[in-house]
Parts: structure tokens; C-alpha cells; sequence
């Protein structure tokens, strides 16, 4: 589904106990309300693993950041969300407000060539 104005683009796909959230574009001030409402549609269906795979996510602000680290706390057992692939911004946001300690970072592969735009 795509987002406001075309900035933002997420997926939700579940299958096996797992839901994965892939998002492409900007999530931001705009935008976070439109990740809200689909990680909440999301976690009605009670996953066991939440995946969100920012490979595409070129922006990240404080907000949608401390949104998706701390999805973790709808998950059973106390299992924290994975951030599959996130770009090195996205990184250093989550490493800056310490949030990247409430999550699972699956990094980008070594030697892959996408770093900052």
C-alpha cells in the first residue's frame, strides 16, 4: 500500500508466525501515522517474529524509530522486533538514540554498496 504523496510504500505479508513489515521511502513526522496504523493491523494477528525490512528506507526520524523498536512489546515471551537490512542513516539513528538495544539488527551484506543518499 502506498503511503501519503508517494512517499512511503508498505508491505505487510505474514506467513508461519512471522509478519514482515517492508517499507520503502521516508518514515518521518508524515508518515508515521500511516506505520502506526499498519504495524497495529499488523500485530492483530498476534506474530510470533516481527521483521521489518528497511533495505528501502533511505530516512528514518526519532519517532518511527522508537514506533518499530518498541513494537517488541506485542510480541510473546519478550521478543524484540528484527530490523532486517536497515541503511547506514537508519543505523545511526537507532544507534544515536539507543533504541538499536530493543531490536535484532540484521545487517547489509559486507562489501554491499548502499550507503548514503
Amino acid at each position: 500500500m502506498t503511503g501519503l504523496d508517494g512517499r512511503v510504500t508498505i508491505e505487510v505479508e505474514a506467513s508461519q508466525g512471522t509478519t514482515m513489515i517492508v517499507v520503502t521511502g521516508e518514515l518521518d513526522l508524515v508518515t508515521m501515522p500511516y506505520l502506526a496504523a499498519q504495524l497495529a493491523l499488523a500485530l492483530q494477528d498476534r506474530p510470533g517474529r516481527l521483521v521489518f525490512d528497511l533495505t528501502g528506507t533511505h530516512f528514518i526520524d526519532c519517532g518511527s524509530a522508537r514506533l518499530i523498536a518498541t513494537a517488541g512489546r506485542w510480541l510473546p515471551g519478550g521478543g524484540r522486533p528484527v530490523i532486517r537490512r536497515p541503511r547506514p542513516g537508519v543505523c545511526r539513528v537507532l544507534e544515536l538514540t539507543g533504541l538499536d538495544a530493543y531490536c535484532e539488527i540484521e545487517p547489509l551484506p559486507a562489501g554491499s554498496n548502499q550507503g548514503w543518499r
